[in-house]
């Protein structure tokens, strides 16, 4: 014979069998999203791969229009004109009397060519001298007996041929001076972190680089280019070899 006591736990549901509504119970919904986590766990095991990528998608912006994949030819040019300059070849550090990082004075030209990474871009000769010019890397190198003797860097935007009609710049030269002085700095800048030049000297006359003042310090020629009606700015370094010991 049943007990009155035990016929009634069976008639009534468990507490833990009756629904809980999940808005009422923020336990219950905690409980909820821990077990879908888990389930997700276990859906992708370490070591899952996709098939495919997830593809990424773009619309238009028209009323209507369907999503399409990023392709190659939907990548729009770079916000400048034309050529898009980017500093190129290896670091040169520009060091008084020492020369542009790598290449030393009384390097060859097949020296400087290994380090540059390419021949001479134009090779000329100039007052009976060698000259290795690069438009890209804003360089120019100046040979006397097979070794290099002078080193001329240039701001981007020089022409790499003035007076000719061609229109080919220099690019980005890739370095500056130890001390973080580099090509489009304001003279104050410059002498801010240099010091005070051995001398000045005013540039008269128009000229293809737009110089205006020069600046002189120990086997280091800098020269200050107008770029605008109110800018004048470092556009041009020379560094000359150290005057040789009898």
């Amino acid at each position: 014979m049943k007990s009155p006591i035990l016929e009634f736990a069976v008639a009534q549901p468990s507490r833990f069998e009756q629904p809980i509504p999940l808005a009422a119970s923020p336990r219950a919904r905690t409980l909820l999203a821990a077990l879908v986590w888990l389930t997700g766990v276990a859906a992708c095991r370490s070591g899952d791969v996709q098939d495919t990528p997830p593809q990424i998608v773009v619309t238009t912006g028209e009323s209507g229009a369907k999503p399409r994949g990023i392709k190659a030819g939907d990548r729009k040019p770079p916000l400048a004109s034309p050529p898009w300059h980017i500093p190129v070849g290896p670091k040169l550090v520009i060091v008084p009397g020492q020369g542009l990082g790598p290449i030393r004075f009384g390097a060859h030209l097949d020296t400087i060519e290994r380090l540059i990474g390419e021949p001479c871009e134009e090779k000329r000769e100039e007052a009976g001298r060698t000259v290795c010019r690069y438009s890209a890397q804003a360089i120019e190198l100046v040979l006397a007996d097979g070794g290099v003797v002078e080193f001329r860097a240039h701001r981007l935007g020089r022409l790499f041929n003035p007076g000719t009609g061609s229109k080919v710049d220099y690019g980005i030269f890739n370095g500056g001076f130890e001390s973080g002085v580099a090509f489009g700095m304001v003279p104050a800048a410059v002498q801010e972190l240099l010091g005070k030049p051995k001398a000045t000297r005013p540039v008269e006359g128009d000229n293809p680089n737009h110089t205006v003042e020069i600046y002189e310090y120990d086997g280091a020629t800098l020269e200050f280019d107008r770029i605008s009606p109110e800018s004048v700015v470092l556009g041009g370094v020379i560094l000359t070899a150290p005057a040789k010991k009898p």
